[in-house]
């Protein structure tokens, strides 16, 4: 019995999926940056600055009230995302390319759907904070983008000649 293949169609499928989870967790960011009481369209740098606070450190993401629900969510999207990849995959390369793509599409699709929802990013040099987990990673929005889109060419170029190199 053959395995299926990973042709154009099955790939669109998955960027369909972190397409749509993507805008999820917009919405999502939006319901917690309104709820910590941030300002639409201000990055997290003059959040803090309209409070009077310096934007070190990950103490005013705990001040805002919304550090635990940052990491729930935050956890909880590297889970779903590596849960379909381990569903999804046949082999553990495989695996780790799905996750790879639609790691990297959802990031996109994320920052795409964000200025609608929130006003926030207003430019590709907004201060975000990507990550709480383990510790607070931040900086400019350009920096997740530019860092996802060689990661999507590449999964997407290994999991398409995989898929090929396997017909045959």
């Amino acid at each position: 019995m053959s395995t299926p293949l990973l042709p154009w169609s099955r790939l669109a499928g998955w960027a369909l999926f972190a397409v749509a989870f993507g805008v999820t967790e917009a919405v999502v960011a939006f319901y917690i940056r309104r709820t910590g009481g941030m300002t639409p369209s201000l990055d997290y740098a003059q959040v803090w600055a309209a409070r009077g606070l310096p934007f070190t450190s990950a103490t005013n993401v705990r001040r805002a009230g919304i550090w635990r629900a940052e990491q729930v969510r935050e956890v909880g999207t590297l889970l779903l995302l590596a849960g379909a990849a381990w569903g999804g995959g046949r082999n553990a390369r495989e695996r780790l390319a799905l996750f790879l793509f639609t790691f990297a599409v959802w990031d996109l699709a994320y920052y795409a759907a964000l200025p609608s929802l929130t006003g926030f990013p207003r430019t590709l040099t907004d201060t975000d904070v990507y990550f709480l987990v383990p510790f607070a990673w931040y900086g400019p929005v350009w920096f997740p983008v530019l860092v996802v889109m060689p990661v999507l060419l590449a999964a997407s170029l290994w999991l398409l000649r995989y898929a090929n190199s396997r017909e045959r």
